[in-house]
């Protein structure tokens, strides 16, 4: 019975040596990335309400500080990733917005503050044009996390605090947006400076 629990051990430590050799020798590696984008991105960084936010809001739960927003026609991202042999291939990726529209990238610090069920949500926050138009959240605005830009979750926030971008797809020559975030009451309607 020790003797095979002994051969058991032996064999279990073996794998894992081998399986952390092979992960270790797996065929790509982020071995390097330069984000480039028309104009520069500042990473949002929590800070004082009036030491830089454009705006903040506040209700009895939720604490929304919008930190930064910029349009950008594309946003473009080049790796670096070690093959085989010890070559290097560099792919380059670009992302464009649909035909006639912008990317609106917002930074946010989104903190609850508050106590009780209510959660933060992304389909309560939309950017409102001068015409009426609702502009809700890119469908799927993960690309923001290959680009090295860091994105906040679209799942509905229940507690904590965070901080990341999102993005918006606006028309071309879309005028007066505002950025609303609506739970029932109002955490924050603010005009956005791009």
């Amino acid at each position: 019975m020790r003797r095979n629990l002994t051969k058991y051990i032996l064999i279990l430590a073996l794998f894992t040596m081998v399986l952390s050799f092979l992960m270790s020798c797996s065929g790509e590696r982020d071995v390097g990335f330069t984000e480039q984008t028309p104009g520069e991105i500042q990473q949002p960084v929590p800070q004082e309400a009036a030491a830089g936010a454009q705006a903040v809001g506040q209700s009895e739960m939720w604490r929304v500080e919008l930190l930064s927003a910029e349009m950008t026609q594309s946003l473009i991202t080049t790796r670096a990733a070690l093959q085989y042999g010890g070559g290097v291939l560099e792919t380059t990726s670009e992302v464009l917005p649909a035909a006639g529209h912008s990317f609106l990238l917002m930074g946010f610090i989104i903190e609850k503050t508050g106590v009780g069920r209510a959660a933060f949500s992304w389909n309560d926050a939309h950017i409102v044009d001068s015409e009426g138009n609702v502009f809700f959240r890119h469908p799927n605005d993960t690309f923001l996390t290959h680009l090295n830009i860091p994105r906040l979750r679209a799942v509905d926030m229940v507690f904590g605090s965070e901080y990341g971008y999102v993005c918006f797809e606006i028309p071309y020559g879309a005028e007066g947006l505002r950025f609303v975030a609506d739970n029932g009451n109002i955490v924050l309607d603010v005009t956005v400076d791009v």
